[in-house]
């Protein structure tokens, strides 16, 4: 550890990278002066290849990962700028300049993170003390992750929010913003540290891949926008709450289980793929069926759609309509064996946990046991008597009705024309 200054690379002008692997990694200091990966007094200008620079500690003074006094451009390539734990600041990306700016472009992408410090840590720090100037774009196919972007001008510390067309996520520190752009990718496992929270806002999405973690209490994340779990989530996902919604990866839903374990989510919930297998009786094509999602594909055999349109003592009249999620239907299909309704989105399908509203049929999202009404059985309808209890499986339905001495013991089906 060194009294002295200590700089990975020291430019007294600009510095332009056209390709190729570059690093600079400073020292730690023990005395009065600062550390720093990349030390440059002009413009800093990365034209592909990747770049990685690194601040040490400071006892003192600050430690930044890039230091520059001028604007900050990325095209087509990898940046990381990392600073270490300081007496006074730290800073992944300081840019001090009377214009200063950093801008992203191409698939270019830069990670600035920011160490501890005694008196102020940033992930990119952006001053100007002579005015209000300062900007960070972030274009299509480039991506940010920092753990903070702080504006100061005439002493004044804000946040500042990236803007374009490119993702960012802005993961935090204690008492600074958070917040994701566009559709950021995590490509590091995670932490948002204890005290702080980060938004998902409307239009923007967070996907956590297969391989990554994202730690956190369900608290610290607010889902205004979408949450793509496909990796894990240390906190229990039911309990995020938000305006938005909860995108899972492949569920098969079973009639052992029902929609029992999603029924508890706050999100609105969707899938990347569902499937549903129906296995047919033997001795009957007709069914009822209430799905928390549209199907897309439906494999096995063709299948008309009905909903009640009349009761009577005698006779139901059913009547071909569409599908709806959640919808209670009966079926008709010429197929054997199985049946299997399948939908399938990169945007993610929309499921519901609870059957729609209709006037003469109740639809089972789990186990139901109606004790008045009318229930299908090879083929047949018959009325619930007696106060007798039937059980009706998941993803199934039942006709609403109170029973009377006049009912018929099998009640006989007209389908209506259109």
């Amino acid at each position: 550890m060194s009294g002295d200054s200590s700089y990975g690379i020291n430019v007294d002008g600009s510095f332009t990278q056209q390709g190729g692997s570059v690093t600079a990694i400073a020292g730690n200091v023990s005395g009065s002066n600062p550390s720093s990966g990349l030390d440059v007094s002009g413009t800093v200008t990365v034209k592909g290849g990747t770049l990685t620079a690194t601040g040490g500690s400071a006892a003192i003074n600050s430690s930044y990962g890039i230091y520059a006094r001028g604007t900050v451009t990325v095209s087509d390539a990898t940046v990381t700028a990392t600073s270490g734990s300081a007496g006074y600041a730290s800073y992944g990306l300081y840019i001090g300049s009377s214009s200063p700016s950093v801008t992203l472009s191409g698939s270019s992408s830069l990670t600035a993170r920011s160490g501890s410090a005694t008196d102020t840590a940033g992930g990119i720090y952006v001053q100007n003390l002579f005015g209000s100037a300062g900007s960070v774009t972030v274009e299509d196919n480039s991506t940010l992750l920092t753990n903070s972007v702080i504006l100061d001008a005439s002493f004044n510390e804000r946040p500042l929010a990236p803007t374009g067309e490119g993702s960012w996520l802005i993961y935090g520190q204690s008492n600074q913003t958070s917040a994701v752009g566009g559709s950021y990718t995590l490509t590091d496992n995670l932490t948002i540290e204890s005290g702080n929270t980060l938004t998902i806002p409307s239009g923007s999405t967070l996907t956590i891949p297969e391989d990554k973690t994202l730690t956190a209490d369900a608290d610290q994340l607010v889902v205004n926008g979408e949450l793509v779990l496909e990796g894990t989530f240390t906190a229990d996902a039911k309990e995020l709450t938000g305006t938005g919604a909860i995108v899972l990866g492949d569920i098969t839903l079973t009639d052992d289980k029902g929609m029992d374990e999603y029924k508890d989510y706050q999100l609105k919930l969707k899938s990347k793929k569902v499937t549903y297998v129906r296995a047919l009786s033997d001795n009957s094509q007709y069914g009822t069926i209430c799905l928390p999602f549209v199907p897309t594909s439906v494999a096995g055999g063709q299948v008309t759609y009905y909903q009640v349109l009349e009761l009577e003592s005698n006779e139901i009249t059913l009547v071909e309509t569409d599908f709806k999620a959640g919808k209670p239907l009966f079926y008709q299909t010429p197929g054997t064996g199985s049946i299997t309704f399948s939908a399938e989105s990169a945007a993610g399908v929309e499921l519901v946990t609870t059957p729609a509203t209709d006037s003469f049929m109740e639809g089972t999202m789990s186990v139901a046991t109606p004790t008045a009404g009318y229930f299908l059985k090879n083929g047949n309808i018959y009325p619930i008597a007696n106060g007798d209890k039937v059980k009706v499986k998941p993803f199934r339905a039942y006709v609403k009705g109170q029973n009377d001495a006049s009912q018929a013991s099998v009640m006989s089906v007209n389908v209506a024309r259109p």
